[in-house]
């Protein structure tokens, strides 16, 4: 430890310059690689949840409130790549990303780029019960505005599609089982009054062939009235989502042009981390080679390692009233008069 001790001491100016330097010229790095950026924002009232219109009408998740089921459907939304390409189709937004020649050439890696950009630039956060907002961010202020604006379209087009797209698929699926299961029923009353007819009126209070064909004929009504309830209930839920996006959500707050960038000061404070994590292990390092490099003798055990002399005598540390008690007295005054 006296060692570490000494060597650190001995160059205090050289451990300094690593602590200061080195983080200096991280925040410089941060300063020229990372570009200034700036964030567009846009809030959102959510007039209910988000449903799929099912079966049973819609369906949604009622745990959670309006604004976290819409703010949950749009960032899935963003992770499809369907989604992303008619949100930047017509927004010059790969000049802004600083795409080298290799990836702006090639279609597919063009696709990537842009949908990686948007994945990860576009927050969508709820702020409470129904307000929910959409952010992007971009080294270009305009763009950034753009691609919020589209994010909102697109997102009011898409969703009430998806929304009722299941439904749609039910309702023609359950309007051909309503053509069958009314076909049924209308054979079944022809059925019954066939049987009527060719009989006299006598014989059919107990008949047990009467009383069936009438059982099966009640039993397909049913199945018609239940089919169409279902049809019903699917065609009312379809109609409560609405054909256009005010009836989703509306915006309150819409994007503006940013005029001001996003703050880096997380990134120098990154940068300058990063620095001082360097310069302490440039310190440590340093601080290892010059101890190994030390070959002075601090004390009497480290000789005894180096030579092995035979020890005759050893004296104390002494001090220096002590010292002049021990020699003549001119020699004392003389030692005085150094130390003076």
């Amino acid at each position: 430890m006296r060692r570490t001790l000494e060597v650190f001491f001995r160059y205090p100016l050289r451990f300094l310059i690593f602590l200061v330097v080195l983080p200096m010229v991280g925040v410089a790095v941060i300063y020229v690689m990372v570009p200034r950026t700036y964030q567009s924002t846009a809030s959102l009232w959510a007039l209910h949840r988000y449903a799929v219109i099912g079966a049973t009408g819609p369906e949604a998740d009622l745990t959670s409130t309006p604004a976290q089921t819409q703010a949950t459907a749009l960032s899935e939304l963003l992770q499809t790549r369907a989604f992303v390409d008619t949100v930047v189709k017509g927004i010059d937004l790969a000049p802004t990303l600083n795409l080298d020649s290799t990836t702006t050439d090639n279609p597919q890696l063009l696709e990537d780029a842009l949908f990686n950009d948007l994945s990860k630039n576009v927050v969508v956060t709820p702020q409470a019960y129904n307000l929910f907002a959409v952010s992007y961010t971009n080294a270009n202020p305009y763009i950034a505005r753009q691609v919020v604006a589209s994010i909102i379209s697109q997102y009011g087009a898409q969703s009430l599609d998806l929304s009722i797209a299941e439904g749609r698929n039910l309702l023609a699926s359950y309007q051909q089982q309503l053509a069958t299961a009314q076909k049924s029923a209308n054979d079944a009353a022809a059925a019954e009054a066939s049987y009527v007819s060719a009989h006299p009126t006598s014989q059919l209070a107990n008949d047990p062939q009467l009383a069936n064909l009438d059982a099966t004929r009640v039993q397909a009504q049913l199945t018609v009235q239940n089919i169409q309830a279902t049809i019903n209930t699917i065609e009312q839920s379809i109609g409560a989502q609405g054909t256009n996006v005010s009836s989703l959500f509306q915006v309150l707050d819409p994007p503006q042009l940013p005029d001001r960038p996003v703050s880096r000061l997380k990134s120098y404070l990154l940068g300058g981390g990063a620095g001082l994590a360097l310069a302490l292990l440039a310190d440590t390092l340093f601080l290892v080679i010059l101890v190994r490099r030390d070959h002075t003798i601090y004390s009497a055990v480290e000789l005894q390692h180096i030579i092995a002399p035979p020890v005759v005598m050893q004296l104390p540390n002494l001090s220096l009233p002590t010292i002049s008690l021990l020699i003549p007295n001119t020699a004392r005054e003389q030692l005085v008069r150094e130390n003076k």
